[in-house]
């Protein structure tokens, strides 16, 4: 049951954000990968990062949801990921997104557990040794890449794709699974950005802690 954490809320400004300073031990390489959360959106900035590594137009990896677009960037725009979503499909509502990768290169987006358009071949070596990860922004934080809503149960797992094939959506907290490299469950106010799978310290400016509903005003 997801009522039995917490939601992190961000303000869609760009003093409202995440930041994790750079650590090589996240990046899978050119292996397998899952990143997941659950988001309410709510904002109408230009461009929303849900997370990112980098900037545009060099972000190095990272995804945004704008125009009616999911895209998951890949070295500067590389070969990145993109699928329409009409604004139905993801604003004011509560929607778990994941971004996959699986160990023969296959890039896999869902919503829900229900995959997002083409599958992507791509083995690009995630490797990054400079930029910081900024969830609800990208590392350079701007008003136009704000996301505003609601986000928690945020996932990166190393080494593992997790989902492959269509899946029923989580409805209890995410937990700490072999590879993972950052978990943000935000179970209360003293744990609004506590890594419960490493003990990663982040810092974060502007976000507060709400308890969760599947409602949220």
């Amino acid at each position: 049951d997801l009522s039995l954490v917490g939601t992190m809320k961000f303000t869609g400004l760009s003093t409202s954000y995440i930041s994790y300073s750079n650590d090589a031990n996240m990046y899978p390489q050119t292996g397998a990968f899952c990143i997941e959360w659950f988001q309410y959106q709510t904002d109408s900035n230009s461009f929303p990062r849900c997370w990112a590594i980098g900037n545009y137009p060099a972000t190095f990896m990272g995804v945004s949801i704008e125009g009616g677009q999911f895209y998951f960037w890949i070295n500067g725009g590389a070969n990145a990921f993109g699928s329409s979503m009409a604004s139905s499909a993801y604003k004011n509502k509560w929607v778990h997104f994941a971004v996959t990768r699986d160990a023969s290169g296959n890039i896999k987006v869902w919503k829900d557990g229900t995959q997002l358009g083409s599958t992507l071949v791509n083995s690009y070596n995630f490797n990054n040794t400079s930029n910081t990860l900024v969830i609800g922004n990208e590392s350079t934080p701007s008003s136009g890449a704000s996301f505003g809503g609601w986000m928690t149960n945020f996932r990166w797992v190393k080494g593992d794709a997790v989902y492959t094939t269509a899946f029923t959506r989580p409805s209890s907290p995410l937990s700490n699974i072999s590879g993972s490299r950052l978990l943000l469950l935000a179970t209360s106010n003293a744990t609004l950005t506590t890594d419960t799978a490493v003990g990663r310290t982040g810092t974060f400016s502007n976000i507060t802690w709400q308890s969760f509903a599947q409602t949220m005003v």
